[in-house]
């Protein structure tokens, strides 16, 4: 059985005329034709599972951002301005929540670190699941030799990836982490501005920003650094270098993981 990726589709489900046996007749043509496009599925259990622990973590992690944003916002409207994560943690928040004037509304901001405290330790007890996983897949020791990329980073590109046998190309893997760019003309007139593609996994661009964050703040020399330099020599926009050490983030990382190399500069070309 083969799943079909929904967006493909999308001519069949918004279609006028829908039914059973249309929508059958319909997705034969897109058979018959090979234009539809295969959703990648793992077929080992263990790679569901890590998955699955890897996915829990990245939404308690967004869980607490989006707390800590309430808890700033909430203590904006009674007029008390922080910054820095004095605010969140357990001995500056005491002075902060003695600025609130309201008894019900202090009450209300509790609860709320309360909800915070528990997320950050069912965080920590993810991670500690997600790292134990980890030690069955080789491939995420090796990704950790690159300059960048942490034990997180490691996982969560190997749990989303699974396999870097399922893109035939490196422009394929860009797409997917939401990093190639996307145009749209009629008539040879463009549509609109080249922008960055939206479709695919936005976690994997978010892999890449932050192994590319850690590789240029790094006082040692490396190979993604020196591309930034001549990235940003070349092009004069912070952006468009930022962008192009990205992309060669994710292939070198795909390409230690096909050749089961540790990391090289003769990865990245």
């Amino acid at each position: 059985m083969v799943c079909s990726h929904p967006q493909t589709n999308a001519w069949i489900a918004k279609d006028s005329d829908k039914c059973d046996r249309i929508d059958a007749f319909k997705l034969a043509d897109l058979l018959r034709l090979n234009r539809f496009k295969e959703v990648h599925y793992p077929h080992e259990l263990s790679r569901r599972e890590f998955k699955t622990l890897v996915q829990h973590y990245d939404e308690l992690t967004a869980q607490q951002a989006r707390l800590k944003t309430k808890i700033k916002a909430r203590l904006r409207m009674q007029g008390v301005i922080v910054s820095g994560e004095r605010l969140f943690s357990t001995a500056g928040r005491e002075p902060v929540l003695g600025e609130v004037k309201s008894r019900v509304v202090r009450t209300a901001i509790s609860q709320l670190y309360s909800v915070l405290d528990q997320s950050v330790a069912a965080q920590v007890e993810a991670k500690r699941l997600m790292l134990r996983a980890a030690q069955a897949f080789p491939e995420i020791k090796l990704l950790r030799t690159a300059p960048g990329v942490g034990p997180i980073g490691a996982c969560r590109f190997s749990a989303y990836i699974h396999t870097p046998q399922r893109f035939s190309s490196k422009r394929k893997l860009w797409k997917y982490c939401r990093l190639s760019i996307s145009h749209r003309s009629s008539n040879g007139k463009p549509l609109r501005r080249p922008r960055l593609d939206r479709f695919g996994c936005g976690r994997l661009k978010d892999v890449s920003r932050k192994a590319f964050d850690v590789a240029i703040r790094s006082r040692a020399d490396n190979g993604f650094k020196r591309a930034y330099l001549r990235a940003l020599e070349a092009t004069h926009d912070e952006t468009h270098a930022r962008l192009s050490v990205q992309r060669k983030i994710v292939s070198t990382l795909r390409a230690m993981w096909l050749t089961k190399m540790p990391y090289c500069d003769e990865l990245m070309r």
